[in-house]
């Protein structure tokens, strides 16, 4: 066998290698698996720093500088927030001024917040951007889990008085939003995906 054959078959064997290893790399950059498991490559860490900025830029203004609520529902500790995952996708896409998923009623720690105030972001925040607020908001501002609410209490501001429990580090790391599972709100609400 000449020299040259050896090459063409160590170039045949290598080419479709490094094809599975390019896809390979190309679904750790999306965050999930073929499955929909997250992929534990997904930089949560980058995720947060990019949602810090997207937050103060685009929802301090109405929410607060850290989430406290000023004119829209308080985001930091915000147990509606922690427990409609999907939903809180839906209203920073599609906004809560139509339908779907117009939600009349919102209640934050035994507050209720009434309303269509928030418009949709899914024109202006790519995929990226939209995981990046969300997994700002769950793995920093969330630092605590709601677990109770005393109707009979007031807190000063117009919510009750509320038990909550620390989230360790871990949990909140682990907490993260990756921009595949926002395409896939985006697309079943059939947004545009901005560029």
């Amino acid at each position: 066998m000449n020299p040259h054959s050896k090459k063409k078959i160590a170039l045949r064997i290598l080419v479709p290698g490094l094809s599975v290893l390019a896809m390979a790399a190309l679904v750790g950059c999306f965050g999930t698996e073929s499955d929909g498991k997250k992929n534990p490559t997904v930089d949560a860490a980058a995720l947060r720093d990019s949602g810090e900025t997207v937050f103060a830029d685009n929802c301090s203004g109405c929410h607060g500088e850290h989430g406290e609520g000023e004119h829209g529902p308080p985001l930091a500790n915000s147990d509606w927030l922690m427990n409609h995952r999907q939903l809180s996708m839906h209203l920073v896409l599609r906004g809560n001024q139509e339908t779907p998923p117009t939600v009349e009623t919102l209640v934050v720690r035994g507050k209720e917040y009434t309303g269509g105030g928030m418009p949709g972001w899914h024109e202006s925040l790519t995929d990226y951007q939209v995981a990046s607020v969300l997994t700002y908001l769950r793995g920093v501002l969330n630092d605590s889990t709601v677990v109770s609410c005393d109707d009979t209490t007031d807190d000063g501001h117009g919510g009750y008085i509320c038990v909550t429990t620390k989230r360790t580090q871990t949990e909140m790391d682990n907490d993260y939003v990756t921009p595949a599972e926002v395409k896939a709100v985006r697309d079943s609400l059939s947004l545009s995906n901005p560029m």
